[in-house]
This record gives structure tokens, C-alpha cells and sequence, in this order.
């Protein structure tokens, strides 16, 4: 009987992180991330999931001190997603942006940007 909890915990644990990536790999977030970009006077050429466990120059893991949110019962819907962006300067040059990208039920779609967009409007 304990052989079967081991290689059910074996079998799933794989299996959520292939989920997840699946998941993670096929949401588009261009036409948000363009907005953010054409704000800045830049352009847009387009955007690309990095990788499972990859979140470039921001951290990996964060405490966030203050009110706990709010949840409906028990419904909690908030998500974190990366994306690497490539945009094009007025120059013509093109850089590589990151965007962390964080979703919420409640709140509106936060997007930031590393290097930021205002350093790169040169």
C-alpha cells in the first residue's frame, strides 16, 4: 500500500509541472504588453515565453507585507507570467525587455518592465 502513495506522488508531480508549463507557454499577453510599450514611444516586434522556472532580473521569490488579500470564499485567481519582449528604439535598435506580468481577479493586469521602457526611449 505505501509503494502506491509513493508512485502516485511520483506520477503527479510531473505531471502538474507539465500543466503548468503548457499553461504558462500558451497565454498571449502581446496585445497588453504593446499598449505599455507604444505609451512609451516604442515599438513592439513581439514577446516569448522564456521557460518554466526562468523570471530574468526579478526575484524568484517575494514576501509582500501589508493587508491580506481578498478572497471570494475560496476563490483565488492571481498569476505571475514572464515574457521576454523585443522592441525596436526610434534609433532602430532592437533590446530585449522583460516583463513580469501579474494577473488578479479583482485588480486590473500589472505590468513591469526590466530594463524600464523610460530608459530605453534614447
Amino acid at each position: 500500500m505505501n509503494n502506491y502513495w509513493i508512485w502516485s506522488i511520483l506520477l503527479v508531480i510531473p505531471i502538474g509541472i507539465a500543466f503548468q508549463w503548457i499553461t504558462d507557454k500558451a497565454k498571449k499577453f502581446s496585445d497588453i504588453i504593446e499598449v505599455e510599450v507604444k505609451k512609451q514611444g516604442l515599438n513592439f516586434v513581439n514577446s516569448k515565453y522564456p521557460g518554466l522556472f526562468k523570471v530574468g532580473p526579478f526575484k524568484k521569490f517575494e514576501i509582500k507585507i501589508g493587508r491580506p488579500t481578498i478572497n471570494n470564499g475560496a476563490i483565488r485567481y492571481d498569476n505571475t507570467y514572464y515574457r521576454i519582449v523585443h522592441i525596436k528604439t526610434k534609433s532602430n535598435e532592437t533590446k530585449f525587455v522583460w516583463a513580469k506580468i501579474e494577473t488578479n481577479l479583482f485588480k486590473d493586469t500589472e505590468i513591469e518592465f526590466k530594463p524600464k521602457l523610460s530608459e530605453l526611449k534614447q
